[in-house]
């Protein structure tokens, strides 16, 4: 008895929810190189400006790692508390280092 109903409901939503997905704005991005094309080395780089954030991303992405095992040593026991505060509280300083330039 309700079927045809809910079903109706049910094919007016994804109707209305197609509706609104091929409407949504794509955000197009002017100028500049794809992230496919840019350049792999950072030595290559042009400006000394891509240097240093290709430098910096470099050092965030060990800085991340570094976290991520320091993370993974205290979960799994193999580090002590006390040792665990000193390495994070150089990570940060570092982070911090990083942040300010």
């Amino acid at each position: 008895m309700l079927k045809w109903p809910l079903i109706a409901g049910f094919v007016g939503i994804f109707a209305l929810g197609a509706i609104l997905l091929a409407r949504k704005p794509v955000a197009a991005v002017a100028g500049g190189v794809p992230a496919a094309r840019a350049p792999a080395n950072p030595a290559a780089a042009s400006t000394p400006l891509a240097q240093v954030d290709a430098a910096v991303g470099t050092n965030l992405d060990t800085l991340k790692d570094q976290l991520f095992r320091l993370e993974l040593r205290r979960q799994a026991g193999t580090i002590s508390e006390a040792e665990y505060a000193q390495e994070r509280a150089q990570a940060e300083k570092v982070l911090r280092e990083l942040v300010r330039g």
